[in-house]
């Protein structure tokens, strides 16, 4: 009796432990697998960023957020190969939402110069006898257009206006007297149009 109480004790036993290194294997598993289908998302959704619209990537980054607050309570659970995957590619995601708001943010100039300057907008071409054409084009688009521009748009008309001010800093010797002091005025304007938009809060 005593025999088989043992055998049957060294069998449950041996049950146990298997059904828990089954448990154990079958949970690194499925935490391998999320990781492997995280690792996916990130290689598709950070490839051709130049593609992805505004509104895209930012869905993308909700997401991103979503699928780390889920694995983030489970790190603690990673082995430390697995652990030091994860961080990688979140750090990865990362660096490609900072070199998208790089290209989103070069474009944006790219189309506020176009917008502004018009046919001055590759300033390679303003010398000294057209630098004040190009202002003039300059603040007759920002008169036309400003009515409804936020902080955001006038903070992108000005750095417009530093570009082409350094423009002009270049052919500066080549700028006659009067020139100077007719694009003075017209950055003058600029600064008073700009600060009424403060005060009325436009």
């Amino acid at each position: 009796m005593k025999r088989e109480f043992k055998i049957y004790f060294i069998l449950m036993l041996f049950i146990g432990i298997s059904g828990i290194s089954s448990c154990t294997t079958t949970r690194e598993q499925e935490i391998e697998d999320e990781l492997g289908e995280f690792r996916t998302w990130v290689s598709q959704e950070t490839s051709q960023l130049a593609n992805r619209t505004k509104t895209d990537w930012e869905r993308t980054k909700q997401d991103f957020q979503m699928r780390t607050q889920e694995l983030d309570q489970k790190e603690e659970e990673f082995s430390e190969e697995l652990r030091a995957e994860y961080q990688q590619l979140k750090q990865e995601f990362s660096e490609a939402n900072e070199a998208y708001e790089g290209v989103r943010s070069e474009a944006v100039k790219t189309e506020w110069e176009q917008n502004l300057l018009g046919n001055w907008a590759d300033m390679s071409t303003i010398n000294a006898t057209n630098v004040r054409e190009a202002y003039i084009t300059f603040m007759e688009n920002v008169r036309e257009q400003r009515e409804n521009w936020t902080d955001a748009d006038w903070e992108m008309a000005k750095m417009v206006l530093e570009e082409l001010n350094e423009r002009k800093s270049e052919i500066e010797t080549n700028i006659d007297t009067e020139t100077e002091v007719k694009i003075k005025a017209l950055q003058m304007e600029f600064r008073t149009l700009e600060t009424a938009a403060d005060v009325t809060g436009d």
